[in-house]
């Protein structure tokens, strides 16, 4: 216990020492952790924890290597630091994997109000890097928690050789007041919009056993990050190019996502949080037609037509817009820079990217399978972390 942080893991390094990409050591020890959180008790009872195991498998990280050309000679940038998010608890942990893998050293900055939620996942890597073979990552590799301080802030940044910073644009804009060192990198996750394009025919046409495989997976998508996350989608497109379908096809949806739901930690306070913001959107958003209250786990809102910009209508813990839509090309103008991930379902990925290609889209970052929203890649807001975290030699 330092007087301005508390040490969660490992030991603030002394002098970075860049590695390669996907140094040995750092490979023996995510193939630990990836075991360790696969047979933790937290990943029963939050499974986000299990999937990042299983992300960290060694057959996993032999894929990312694609991300990095072979004939280039890299290494690590030295130190990074990172200020994690308080509504996420797995990224401080993924942002430090990718670093690791990237040939780094790391200061990980954890809010104190996320800490008490992730203190067993940091005792199980503290408890790695004891054995002597981690010893240099013991070194080279702090897990903190501390309040606002400026002082301790600008001094962690002024030590690192680059910096990545997840949270909102407030906060991005708090934290770059802090100068980096003339050669620093910088990677910052702002605040971003997700919706999901689905095909009403699919959802028609499917059995029962694919709606609640597809109900399911929305439900990870959304539910098991309180709908928080960046790519979780907010807002539903319905593709009915014969303009009959769209009202059976949502019901049933609903339905079977209803269902799922059911499954979910409604705490008062999301319940109150829920009411206060469907008084507020009655109230303030002319192009409103009905509101559906599922039970408090669900909300679906009708739009009867588009406001110029969607990504104003957001809400948590189970809340979701949506409006039918002719074609494909009605979801493009809303392909603005704030959208990251588009989840889609009875459409092909592939066609809608190629539609954002040709339409130049200033947004969307990722499109994928229902279900995939909320999948970690070393590609994500459009940077390659593991180029940026990481310096060619010539």
């Amino acid at each position: 216990m330092n007087n301005q942080y508390t040490l969660l893991a490992g030991s603030i390094p002394e002098k970075p020492f860049p590695m390669k990409p996907f140094a040995p050591v750092v490979l023996d020890f995510l193939a630990v952790l990836s075991h360790e959180l696969r047979h933790h008790p937290i990943a029963r009872t939050k499974p986000a924890w299990g999937a990042l195991g299983f992300w960290l498998r060694p057959n996993h990280l032999k894929q990312l290597r694609r991300h990095l050309s072979p004939q280039e000679a890299r290494l690590g940038r030295g130190l990074i630091f990172h200020i994690a998010p308080a509504n996420m608890p797995t990224i401080f942990a993924y942002s430090l994997c990718i670093s690791l893998l990237a040939g780094n050293g790391n200061i990980v900055r954890v809010s104190p109000r996320l800490a008490p939620a992730v203190a067993p996942i940091c005792d199980v890597i503290h408890k790695i890097w004891q054995d002597d073979k981690f010893a240099a990552l013991r070194r080279q590799n702090a897990i903190v928690t501390y309040g606002r301080d400026d002082e301790l802030t600008g001094r962690f940044s002024q030590q690192c050789d680059g910096r990545i910073v997840w949270g909102g644009d407030k906060s991005i804009a708090e934290i770059r007041i802090f100068p980096l060192p003339p050669q620093g990198v910088e990677l910052v996750f702002a605040d971003r919009y997700s919706f999901a394009v689905f095909d009403c025919s699919s959802i028609q046409n499917g059995s029962d056993d694919e709606l609640r495989a597809w109900a399911h997976r929305f439900y990870n998508d959304t539910y098991e990050a309180d709908q928080n996350a960046c790519s979780s989608p907010r807002f539903v497109f319905w593709l009915d190019e014969r303009g009959s379908a769209f009202e059976a096809a949502q019901r049933r949806w609903w339905d079977a996502v209803a269902a799922e739901a059911k499954a979910y930690d409604l705490q008062p306070i999301k319940t109150s949080g829920k009411y206060t913001d469907a008084w507020e959107f009655a109230m303030t958003q002319p192009h409103l037609q009905s509101a559906a209250f599922r039970t408090n786990r669900l909300y679906v809102y009708t739009l009867s037509s588009l406001p110029p910009d969607i990504t104003a209508l957001s809400g948590s813990f189970g809340q979701f817009f949506q409006f039918p839509i002719r074609t494909l090309d009605e979801v493009l103008p809303f392909a603005v820079k704030k959208v990251q991930t588009v989840s889609t379902l009875g459409i092909d990925p592939a066609v809608l990217k190629q539609a954002l290609v040709e339409a130049g889209a200033m947004g969307v970052d990722r499109v994928v399978p229902v279900g995939q929203a909320l999948d970690m890649s070393v590609l994500w807001d459009g940077y390659n972390m593991l180029e940026a975290l990481s310096r060619v030699i010539e």
